[in-house]
């Protein structure tokens, strides 16, 4: 089971419009294929809509002014996930018995014949989880469904802001914690644990210890006293058995990168490295089924930015490993990192460029209304997301743009961008064997195109283009690239 869309109305940047986001599932065997990239500039919603997910499983401990759109302060906050995939197996294998008929009523099919299951949550009744009924289209709320829904998949959130001493803490609450209860609820029903309670209580409760035997004298003592001045009484120490997560309290992960080191003493970037490695590995102990080892409970995976205090490689390598989950496993991250923009394997992926228009929060998947027949890449999303113009981007459609109308020497390519309406209102003087030959007029694409591929020309040194002429030349050969 994967989520298949989100949908926002009025949800902190989102407007009231309803916005609808759709995303990439994994088809099981392609890298990237369930990977989806949230990119934009900052303040344009990408985190939102990790916190939205959030908000729709399990509410907030916020007040609904902190989440509701401040251009809106009367209308509903409300957000909606669509799942798809195998959700009767979900439900069968993660529901409890008296609420799987419920569930699977509620699984409705589309015009493609995909199995599909809707919650949703909002303002009107926050506490409630809500069922779409595709019969009569409206949201129902089943009786005690909000325990057992959330039941049926695990998400975990990584934030930008996330302190990584405090996810692998061994606290009641934390990653480490969790996993370790995890594998301790096991342990106690082993003969290992057996024979440790054995040890505890002849070394601490045994009247024929040495320890008791200690203590038996100071529990004389404390009893005559006692006795003298308020009364008879019988007393003695007795120790109860230590719980088990009581032994993880003073734990703590030690790090052999050639000098071993607790982990809070190792740099930022190690640090989340290591709670991205054991949230991966705790989330694969929440998503085994007790009985059936080939069931896996739906896990989605929320990183807010994963560059950070990564260098350039072990981003790459983050990424790497984030490709090879996602063939199986519904990932989501924001970034403003290059390196994860920068992969062949970028076109399996879900793209999402968000943007603000009139102050509110607008998603659109870059898929849609591609450029170039390789399209999404590097550069084009830059373009697109942030406004930037780059070098990689101009090569990229000036190269097209000549395969395209067969304008494959200078020349060639000049009289055709001309014969489009582009003036020639730059100049370029070539050099053969560095010396300089007659000046030519030619357009700013050619212009700024020599300037990048000579920039050995001594001659032309002193000629340069601004950035706007490079967004200018770039908007040009789009919009000649998408023209009729």
């Amino acid at each position: 089971m994967y989520i298949k869309e989100l949908g926002i109305s009025n949800f902190k940047s989102f407007d009231s419009a309803l916005s609808t986001i759709v995303f990439n599932v994994p088809d099981g065997q392609t890298l990237g294929s369930g990977l989806n990239i949230l990119v934009g500039e900052n303040n344009t919603g990408k985190s939102t809509v990790f916190e939205a997910v959030d908000f729709v499983r399990n509410s907030t401990r916020k007040s609904i002014e902190a989440i509701r759109n401040t251009n809106n302060p009367n209308s509903n906050v409300y957000v909606d996930v669509t799942f798809t995939g195998d959700i009767e197996q979900t439900i069968e294998g993660f529901s409890q018995d008296n609420k799987k008929a419920i569930f699977r009523s509620y699984i409705y099919q589309n015009q493609n014949q995909e199995n599909l299951f809707k919650i949703c949550r909002d303002s009107s009744d926050i506490s409630k989880l809500k069922l779409w009924n595709n019969n009569n289209g409206q949201f129902a709320n089943e009786s005690g469904i909000d325990a057992p829904l959330k039941k049926l998949f695990e998400t975990n959130f990584i934030w930008a802001d996330t302190n990584p001493n405090d996810e692998v803490a061994f606290g009641a609450t934390t990653i480490c914690g969790n996993l370790l209860k995890e594998i301790a609820n096991g342990f106690t029903q082993t003969a290992d644990y057996a024979n440790y309670q054995v040890a505890f209580n002849q070394a601490f409760n045994d009247p024929n210890s040495g320890l008791r035997g200690q203590l038996q004298v100071i529990e004389q003592r404390v009893q005559q006293i006692f006795t003298q001045q308020f009364g008879s009484a019988s007393i003695s120490f007795h120790f109860d058995e230590l719980k088990i997560d009581s032994f993880f309290k003073n734990t703590t992960i030690v790090v052999n990168d050639g000098v071993e080191t607790p982990m809070q003493e190792k740099g930022n970037g190690m640090q989340r490295a290591v709670a991205l490695a054991l949230i991966q590995v705790y989330a694969e102990e929440l998503i085994r089924h007790p009985d059936n080892a080939a069931l896996e409970k739906p896990f989605f995976l929320f990183i807010d930015e994963p560059e950070i205090c990564q260098h350039p490689k072990a981003q790459e390598k983050l990424l790497s490993a984030l490709l090879e989950i996602s063939k199986t496993k519904q990932v989501f991250v924001t970034t403003h990192s290059p390196y994860f923009l920068s992969t062949p394997y970028l076109k399996n992926c879900g793209l999402h460029i968000f943007s603000k228009i009139e102050n509110s929060s607008v998603a659109t998947s870059a898929n849609l209304n591609p450029i170039l027949p390789w399209s999404p890449t590097w550069g084009e999303i830059n373009f697109k997301a942030y406004k930037l113009p780059t070098i990689e981007f101009h090569n990229e459609l000036y190269g097209h743009l000549q395969e395209k109308n067969n304008a494959y020497t200078e020349i060639n390519f000049e009289e055709w961008i001309i014969n489009k309406g582009v003036l020639q209102n730059k100049i370029w003087t070539q050099e053969r064997n560095g010396i300089a030959q007659a000046t030519r007029n030619v357009s700013l694409q050619t212009f700024v195109r020599n300037k990048i591929h000579h920039p050995e020309n001594v001659t032309m040194q002193a000629h340069i283009y601004t950035s706007a002429e490079l967004q200018q030349s770039i908007e040009e050969m789009i919009n000649l690239i998408l023209a009729p």
